[in-house]
């Protein structure tokens, strides 16, 4: 009977295309959660973000474009299209002291931007998971128009 080192070598062998893919993807993924993790950016879910709104006074910021901010929003969202952040930035100085929770349409861009903040300073900054549609889908509420951010209390 073949050891079981030798089964897992004769599997490796005959499989090599399988295994090579699983190794890839799985490089691909830690590599991803190191990134994000080193970028000092928490990705949260909705009931989080929620929690953070209202408890914390966090601030959202919509990366969005026009358009797709005015059909929708989150409550007291700052509007800020990925392609403006740097225009923008001094206006979001205003909120600096508020915890970020950055969001996109679907989750997928929000940490380049999210990253962004950081680096230029904002100490406390969020990517919502799942970005406009997990909150939607979680049955959250939602804005419409232009609206201004919920006020800083802390000035």
């Amino acid at each position: 009977m073949e050891s079981s080192m030798e089964q897992l070598l004769e599997f490796i062998t005959d499989n090599w295309m399988l295994v090579l893919a699983f190794v890839l993807i799985l490089g691909y993924w830690v590599g991803a959660e190191i990134y994000h993790f080193s970028s000092g950016v928490k990705t949260i879910t909705p009931e989080t973000a929620t929690q953070l709104y209202n408890r914390d006074n966090a601030l959202f910021v919509d990366i969005r474009n026009n358009t797709e901010y005015r059909k929708s929003h989150l409550p007291g969202a700052f509007h800020m299209p990925s392609t403006e952040v740097d225009q923008l930035l001094e206006k979001l100085r205003r909120h600096e002291s508020r915890p970020l929770i950055v969001y996109d349409a679907n989750g997928l861009q929000a940490n380049k931007t999210a990253r962004r903040l950081r680096k230029a300073g904002f100490e406390t900054v969020y990517q919502l998971k799942t970005g406009l549609t997990g909150w939607e889908s979680a049955g959250y509420p939602m804005e419409r128009g232009r609206t201004k951010p919920k006020p800083n209390p802390k000035g």
